[in-house]
């Protein structure tokens, strides 16, 4: 059987600092807190500050390492962000539609996102400067042969408009669509 690691949390490294100052032994304190006494020496050493164990210091350090782990953030070329940015912003453009204008732009950047999804994460994260996932909202319709009209999903979620709901509609003088859900 296999050894598992498992991450110290903030809130046992505030344990440990009280039990460690109740003068609890470590096998004490690694059998409470779920972990081998081992790893309670290391996390001592480790978050230690002039000989006195700091969960503070501790956290910190912990969170530093987890972000120097992994791949380099996709995106992290501010001149393919703003480029993305531009697109998003001024040409109403959605992700999908990015990656197939920047596998045509050539070599322009050096590495372009193969997925939407890469754009997506990177909004989510902000490092697409000054898009959030708001602009990203189709704004505009096409009514198609008959009349019909394709609306966004955004917008009949934000009218709270479903499947089967009847809309009495009226024009006012000055041209605004006026509509009332009719109930049923």
């Amino acid at each position: 059987m296999g050894r598992t690691f498992k991450q110290m949390q903030a809130e046992q490294r505030w344990k440990l600092k009280a039990m460690l100052e109740d003068g609890r032994s470590i096998a004490d304190i690694a059998k409470s807190l779920g972990f081998h006494r081992s790893a309670i020496y290391r996390e001592i050493e480790r978050g230690s500050q002039g000989g006195c164990y700091d969960p503070q210091y501790a956290q910190m350090r912990c969170e530093e390492k987890q972000r120097e782990k992994g791949r380099e953030e996709k995106l992290a070329d501010r001149e393919l962000a703003g480029f993305i940015s531009d697109l998003i912003r001024t040409e109403h453009i959605s992700p999908e539609k990015i990656i197939e204008v920047l596998q045509k732009s050539g070599n322009q950047f050096s590495d372009i996102p193969q997925s939407p999804k890469t754009i997506y994460t990177a909004i989510d994260r902000g490092l697409i400067p000054g898009v959030s996932r708001e602009d990203l909202l189709q704004r505009t319709s096409r009514v198609y042969s008959g009349g019909q009209i394709c609306i966004p999903r955004w917008v009949l979620e934000k009218l709270d408009i479903k499947d089967g709901d009847v809309l009495e509609l009226e024009i006012a003088e000055n041209g605004t669509l006026i509509y009332r859900k009719k109930e049923q």
